[in-house]
C-alpha cells in the first residue's frame, strides 16, 4: 500500500468494524481511531483497509524495542502500540535529548529499511516523567511534527491544553471528565 494513500487497520468492535490504526494520509483526511469503518467509507470511499493483526504487531513491537537498545538500556513495550525508553544519563551521547530524538526519527524514516518505508509513523515525547512523555507523544505530535520535548522543569507548560486523555486515565474516566466539562489539561 503506498504511504500517500489513505489506509486504516480495522477490527470488530462495538457497533461493527472499527478503525484501530491509520496512516498519516488517512489522518490528514480526518480519519480517527475508534470510528466505524462504514461511516468513514461514506465520507472517504477511497480508504483502503485491512484487518489488524495484533499478535504480529506485538512481535514487531518487541523487535523495535530491541532495536531501541542503542538509545536506552532500559526499555519496555507499553500497551499495544507504544515503547517506553528510559534515557536518563544517555542523551549526552547523542548531543542532547532533542538531537537523540532527531536521530531516532531519522533512522526510522529511512526510505530503505526504516519504518516509514512500510507506511508506519513514529511519534515520541520526552519529559521529566513517563506520564508526561506519554501525553506529549500521543497528543502533542503529528506526522508533520513527530516528536515533542518538555524542557526540564517545564512539564506543566508543555502539557497545558492537551486533552485529558493525555493523563493516561481509563477510557470511562476520560469520558466522565469530558461530560463534566473538563476537556483539557491546564
Amino acid at each position: 500500500m503506498p504511504a500517500d494513500a489513505p489506509f486504516a487497520l480495522t477490527a470488530h468492535g462495538e457497533g461493527g468494524i472499527v478503525i484501530t490504526a491509520v496512516n498519516a494520509c488517512a489522518e490528514a483526511e480526518g480519519v480517527r481511531v475508534g470510528q466505524r469503518l462504514a461511516d468513514v467509507r461514506a465520507a472517504l470511499p477511497g480508504l483502503a483497509s485491512a484487518p489488524a493483526e495484533p499478535d504480529e504487531d506485538a512481535r514487531a513491537l518487541v523487535l523495535l524495542a530491541r532495536w531501541a537498545g542503542r538509545y536506552a538500556p532500559a526499555r519496555n513495550v507499553e500497551g499495544a502500540d507504544g515503547l517506553w525508553l528510559e534515557t536518563t544519563g544517555v542523551a549526552h551521547l547523542f548531543g542532547g535529548e532533542a538531537a537523540m530524538l532527531e536521530d531516532v526519527h531519522r533512522r526510522l524514516a529511512r526510505p530503505r529499511g526504516g519504518l516509514a518505508a512500510c507506511g508506519f509513523t513514529v511519534r515520541s515525547g520526552l519529559a521529566d516523567t513517563p506520564e508526561a512523555a506519554f501525553a506529549l507523544a500521543r497528543f502533542a505530535t503529528s506526522a508533520a511534527r513527530p516528536f515533542a520535548v518538555a524542557p526540564p522543569g517545564r512539564q506543566a507548560e508543555a502539557l497545558a491544553g492537551l486533552p485529558v486523555a493525555g493523563l493516561g486515565l481509563e477510557a470511562e474516566t476520560v469520558l466522565l471528565l469530558r461530560r463534566l466539562g473538563l476537556k483539557r489539561i491546564s
